[in-house]
């Protein structure tokens, strides 16, 4: 049976991250759970998390290279003994398959452990303001980045000029 909303962290020792120990998950068949306008995974928690660490997920088309969706979360007692949590995702995307990383981000803010699976999207999802939503995801990164500071400028300007 496929294995249809479950990431599981590759475990690395400490000394050489390049090793794994462990078993990693079966990447190929991890499909997104849709609740409402999110999207949802379950994580199950490799053995160094501990209560404060923060799980950090995001999510990008394959055809694109900005983050589509994207979430965080951070652990506390229950979530430890329980060994697993469910990661919420927020964005907007198109159906198909997203590069995934999940990363444990440590008290210190260092990244403990880190996964990337190929996970599935099987339709089309957009945030609540679907019309910013689609005409984000519809840009890159540097285009819309471009869009923000062309409009600081004229508000910095605007700004210069009523001063006078």
């Amino acid at each position: 049976m496929p294995n249809t909303r479950t990431i599981q962290f590759e475990l690395y020792t400490h000394t050489d991250p390049l090793f794994p120990i462990g078993k990693a998950s079966a990447l190929d068949e991890i499909v997104f759970d849709t609740q409402g306008e999110e999207l949802v995974l379950d994580c199950l928690l490799p053995s160094d998390a501990v209560s404060g660490n923060k799980l950090i997920i995001t999510a990008t088309h394959l055809d694109a290279r900005y983050v589509n969706f994207s979430g965080r979360l951070q652990l506390d007692d229950m979530d430890i003994m329980r060994g697993s949590v469910e990661l919420i995702l927020q964005g907007s995307g198109q159906a198909g398959s997203y590069m995934t990383q999940l990363s444990l981000i440590g008290d210190t803010g260092g990244v403990k452990n880190i996964v990337d699976a190929q996970v599935e999207l099987t339709h089309p999802l957009h945030g609540k303001d679907t019309v910013e939503q689609s005409s984000k995801s519809n840009q890159p990164f540097f285009k819309t980045l471009s869009t923000k500071l062309s409009e600081l400028k004229n508000d910095v300007l605007n700004g210069l000029a009523l001063q006078r």
